[in-house]
């Protein structure tokens, strides 16, 4: 200890924290630790570079600024606490929280956020790692990592494009991920433990890097909540966005975008998503393949032994889309329905699909919701959609892992919202569970969290570190957490009563199959 907080000395220099109070202890706290250059300049659109070394002790009791983006799109908000008031492109800073003592040998947890690539940042208050920390006896790192177009805009094909990197977002998470290994000792924690965890595309970027060359030299396990489907961006596509951004940015070459202001990149990249949206049902800037870091789609790596070293725990939510999803105008729900399921049959078989399939795959739904409270033409939808989008894609990653030899362990989500039922287990209703951030900007009122939701999230956060600490999630709170495997598909129900059971989602893999949609 010197001067007035906690000091660790790490590769870089000398940080300065503070000590904050939880409900379960006391935590050091070490926010916005320069761990890459700034990009800006010549350096934007370029893979990070590590940090230069500082002299004298730097403060880290403030968070640095989160990387630039929109602060007032369509979906700004929707999730509380992820509202971040200060955004730079020098923003390669990440924080660290360890409990209070003199422990060491400590698992270390280095959280991801999401944000569908285009949003997100470490500072937001539902991310904050101390009381995980505390209560776990964890070191509980995050990251600033780029996003839209500064992140995940490929520009190596445009004019000047040389030296540009199509991947520059997960350049830093990496980036972070060598940092904090290098120095997870200095802060009492046992680097062999390393484990990202991360919700959509926080565990998005965690299943692209998991196929990245010299990964398991740093990340030892992973924890991925809700990654999603369809999160790499084909080439064609990813020239296409480049093109269109270079349009609305009014630039020629790579130069002249190198002279926008941050605003505009931004402007241009809201009008850039909105046109590849109506063109090409295309959600821009995702990762793509770039042959280096990511040397080919994950969905085709994580089939081999690529990285089969590195212990998964895998799943997501029962209603992932509800949140995001209006209710069906009622006089053309059905309309809409048969429309939407049409489109889903087409995207996966490459052929129109007849009024048959689609009735047969509609009327299987509406037989599976009977007796639920999920029986509407939107209920069927958000379980149409997210079966396609999320569920199924999920249990296939984990059916590569099991596949490829890596231990695997799959939960689903099903916990529901108490104070808006209609709500359901929508996306990223795990998070205060995994974090134990209820108490942030009204979570708990959102979600109606009682005793049984506190006890669920009691419970996955140490079974969360239990998987880091050793790779298995099996915790005296949930009990015994079989590995998931082939044969059997054991997977975690997480709810007011968690067991597991085998093959939970079959059905929803069979409905399916008529069409050769999922392989079973």
């Amino acid at each position: 200890m010197r001067g007035s907080g906690p000091v660790v000395e790490t590769t870089h220099g000398a940080v300065r924290g503070v000590v904050v109070d939880t409900p379960y202890g006391s935590v050091q706290q070490f926010l916005g630790i320069p761990f890459g250059k700034p990009p800006v300049g010549e350096r934007r659109f370029c893979a990070s570079e590590a940090a230069d070394p500082w002299e004298g002790v730097l403060d880290t009791s403030a968070f640095g600024p989160d990387p630039v983006q929109s602060v007032d799109g369509p979906y700004t908000g929707v999730i509380p606490g992820t509202i971040t008031d200060s955004v730079s492109e020098d923003c390669l800073t990440l924080n660290v929280w360890v409990p209070a003592g003199d422990e060491s040998g400590l698992p270390v947890m280095v959280w991801i956020y999401g944000g569908a690539f285009l949003t997100g940042g470490s500072s937001f208050p539902l991310y904050n790692g101390a009381r995980l920390a505390a209560e776990q006896q964890v070191v509980v790192a995050s990251v600033n990592y780029r996003v839209g177009a500064l992140g995940f805009m490929d520009l190596r094909q445009e004019p000047g494009g040389e030296g540009t990197a199509a991947n520059c977002g997960l350049h830093d998470v990496r980036l972070g991920l060598e940092w904090i290994a290098a120095n997870a000792a200095a802060f009492g924690g046992d680097p062999a433990t390393l484990t990202a965890f991360g919700e959509s595309a926080g565990a998005g970027s965690i299943l692209h890097l998991l196929g990245a060359p010299g990964i398991s030299s740093v990340m030892r396990r992973a924890i991925m909540q809700s990654p999603g489907a369809d999160m790499t961006q084909p080439p064609d596509i990813a020239a296409k966005v480049a093109h269109c951004f270079m349009g609305n940015a009014g630039v020629s070459d790579v130069a002249g975008l190198r002279q926008l202001e941050p605003g505009e990149i931004v402007a241009a990249q809201v009008q850039t998503a909105m046109e590849m949206f109506a063109e090409a049902g295309a959600m821009p800037f995702h990762p793509v393949v770039d042959g280096s870091l990511i040397p080919a789609p994950p969905v085709e790596l994580l089939q081999t032994s690529a990285a089969t070293d590195i212990d998964v725990l895998i799943g997501g939510t029962a209603h992932e889309l509800r949140l995001f999803q209006q209710d069906l105008p009622a006089d053309h729900s059905e309309q809409i329905l048969h429309h939407m399921v049409s489109g889903h049959i087409a995207a996966r078989t490459g052929a129109e699909a007849s009024a048959s399939e689609v009735a047969a795959v509609v009327g299987e739904y509406r037989q599976a919701a009977e007796g639920t409270a999920w029986t509407t033409d939107s209920d069927i939808l958000t379980a149409v959609n997210t079966d396609v989008s999320m569920r199924e894609p999920i249990q296939r990653l984990a059916d590569f892992r099991a596949g490829a030899g890596s231990r695997t362990y799959m939960y689903d989500f099903r916990w529901c919202s108490q104070a808006d039922p209609d709500k359901g287990a929508f996306h990223a209703i795990d998070l205060p569970f995994a974090l134990d951030n209820f108490h942030v900007d009204g979570w708990r009122e959102f979600i109606g969290a009682d005793e049984a939701a506190e006890a669920l999230g009691r419970g996955m956060r140490s079974a969360w570190a239990a998987f880091a600490r050793s790779g298995d999630p099996s915790t005296s709170e949930l009990g015994p957490w079989p590995r998931y495997e082939l044969d059997e598909r054991m997977t975690m129900i997480l709810d007011g009563d968690s067991i597991p059971a085998a093959d939970p989602l079959k059905n929803e893999r069979s409905m399916w199959g008529p069409v050769g949609r999922v392989d079973s």
